[in-house]
């Protein structure tokens, strides 16, 4: 991991409340760990500033929060951080929104193992 990867992932630490147990991050499943991975690199990369993603991901957890309230958001982070993800990823035009559904069908079927 170079510098600036560790200087992004800090500040993600920093900034966001992300799941953890005995202070380091949990992903659940490998998905989870995949996603925060393409969130940084992309980052890392100049494709989006941090407060563009961060932006995309309060919005998402805040309309989780009003769609049911009182609902442990926790089990769903990662699935917040995917939302927020896609729609960074289709308002920088990284992706349209036929791309993105074609490449999450090519996932999920097996055929795409690979994310470039």
């Amino acid at each position: 991991m170079s510098q600036d990867t560790q200087s992004i992932v800090r500040t993600i630490e920093e900034k966001m409340n992300m799941p953890r147990e005995n202070g380091e991050l949990v992903f659940r499943t490998p998905w989870e760990g995949r996603i925060f991975a393409m969130a940084v690199l992309l980052m890392e990369k100049g494709i989006y500033p941090w407060k563009t993603f961060n932006g995309k991901f309060v919005e998402e957890i805040g309309e989780a929060e009003q769609e049911q309230p009182g609902k442990e958001i926790v089990s769903a982070y990662y699935q917040h951080w995917v939302q927020a993800f896609e729609k960074v990823l289709m308002e920088k035009e990284v992706l349209t929104k036929e791309q993105l559904q074609s490449r999450t069908h090519e996932f999920k079927s097996g055929q795409r193992h690979h994310v470039c």
